[in-house]
């Protein structure tokens, strides 16, 4: 592979040459089409998306007694965000790695997009495909971030609630304030839309974006925004694309070896997976399950027979077992952040509901579950109830079947909206008692102190509960 520009992002590309440190693996400067679409083949970067919303969502409990099994080395942020604490990252020297990765993400797409048009080369194909890959790869980085340290989009506040630095270009000296969380998603939509024009609707490898996933990533965008009937569009125009489902049935753990070893027969490759429609993944704190548990509320919402329940849950991994239940397992090896199916069918199953057209919310919704279950154990959703009902069946849904993606932190926050939906969240860990409410400034993630330190412009999040 030819050498380029290897781009190292030590903290954040906040314009600042303490921040950014670009270091060149031998001479060459990125001039051609081929150059510039080699620094969209960086797989190891653009596969990374976040790990803070693990730390501070619902889905997992903790025991003040077995902390010390998590060999992860982050288990103090960890506590942190389990607590609700108005930092995960306290130390002003720490870096926060969601932060960085995205913005190295979005750095590079800039160096891209800054140079394509211009570059040398005859590849129309290869040069539209690149331009539309790096305006899909920063709307991704974009979303997650203005999501993570953000409010969720409010129509009345968007114009004025806070969102993240917006950098469209590769300029390291450049430091920029908080864009607001509409312009945001301007950008985001506005790339998205471009992106559609220049990618074919599937590529070889789904870690490339493709038409498919940019129409998903929209669905999602319009879904967050409450504009069901584009939501829809979208996810429909994804799943004319690919609307593969894995019947679970089919697979079961590999006959006479642990089971962590896996399911037999199941694609544990990205690239093999005919669900992924854009590759993403969670960089989990809890890989092998030692010390971390499913919160009783969590369990609750699995019913008899749910296949799901019986591969995410195994006596023991490969590091041992925990003192009180199961060892929290992903037939995967990892946890999805990007497109996949599964959420499609939920997106469209949401919007049908939202637009009181529940039966082809539940038809949604049967669909899917019917490759969840056991055959002899699936019992379909009924007909005929009211687009409230159908609306619940489906949070219920994203709940069971997106388990440790981070859309559930995401999910919390857009229902805090809507009063009907809102909840507080309570856990107890070391003998004190922790609350989140739905007002509570800590639903934002705090922007990291060292950030901060480096770029006064940017306004850190109010915090406390």
């Amino acid at each position: 592979m030819k050498k380029i520009i290897a781009i190292l992002i030590v903290a954040l590309a906040l314009g600042c040459d303490d921040y950014l440190d670009i270091q060149e693996k031998g001479k060459k400067i990125p001039e051609t089409v081929e150059d510039l679409n080699l620094l969209m083949n960086d797989y190891n970067k653009f596969i990374r998306s976040t790990v803070n919303v693990l730390f501070v969502n619902d889905e997992v409990k903790l025991y003040e007694d077995e902390v010390s099994k998590i060999f992860w080395g982050g288990v103090e942020r960890f506590l942190n965000g389990y607590q609700w604490r108005d930092h995960i990252y306290d130390d002003p020297d720490a870096n926060d790695s969601d932060w960085n990765d995205f913005y190295a993400q979005i750095y590079i797409c800039n160096v891209v997009l800054d140079k394509i048009d211009e570059a040398e080369g005859d590849d129309v194909t290869l040069r539209n495909i690149t331009k539309g890959e790096a305006l899909a790869q920063r709307a991704y980085a974009y979303f997650m971030l203005v999501n993570i340290y953000g409010k969720h989009y409010n129509s009345t506040m968007s114009t004025s609630d806070l969102g993240v630095p917006l950098y469209t270009e590769p300029d390291v000296n450049n430091t920029k304030g908080r864009a607001t969380v509409k312009e945001v998603y301007d950008l985001i939509e506005g790339d998205l839309q471009e992106a559609l024009t220049l990618l074919p609707p599937k590529q070889e490898y789904p870690y490339h974006p493709s038409q498919a996933g940019v129409h998903g990533l929209l669905a999602k965008v319009y879904l967050y925004k409450g504009e069901w009937e584009e939501a829809l569009d979208h996810a429909e125009s994804a799943l004319a694309i690919n609307s593969n489902l894995y019947n679970f049935n089919d697979y079961d753990f590999i006959p006479g070896a642990p089971k962590f070893a896996g399911l037999l027969g199941f694609p544990r490759q990205t690239w093999e997976h005919e669900e992924i429609l854009w590759t993403k993944n969670v960089s989990h704190p809890f890989v092998y399950g030692i010390g971390v548990y499913m919160t009783e509320d969590h369990l609750s919402l699995y019913d008899e027979g749910d296949r799901r329940l019986y591969f995410r849950h195994i006596e023991f991994h490969g590091y041992g077992a925990n003192d009180r239940g199961p060892i929290i397992y992903s037939k995967e090896n990892y946890y999805k952040a990007g497109i996949n199916t599964p959420e499609l069918y939920l997106i469209r199953a949401e919007c049908n509901a939202r637009l009181d057209r529940p039966d082809l919310a539940i038809g949604d919704l049967n669909t899917l579950r019917q490759t969840r279950f056991d055959v002899d154990k699936f019992v379909p959703y009924a007909m005929g109830m009211s687009s409230n009902e159908a609306l619940e069946l489906v949070f219920k849904e994203r709940r069971v079947e997106l388990f440790l993606e981070p859309w559930r932190w995401f999910d919390l926050k857009r229902l805090n909206l809507e009063a009907e939906y809102q909840v507080t969240l309570t856990r107890t860990f070391n003998g004190t008692t922790y609350s989140l409410s739905p007002e509570s400034n800590n639903y934002v993630i705090a922007i990291p102190k060292k950030v901060i330190n480096l770029n006064p412009k940017v306004e850190q999040n109010p915090r406390g509960q």
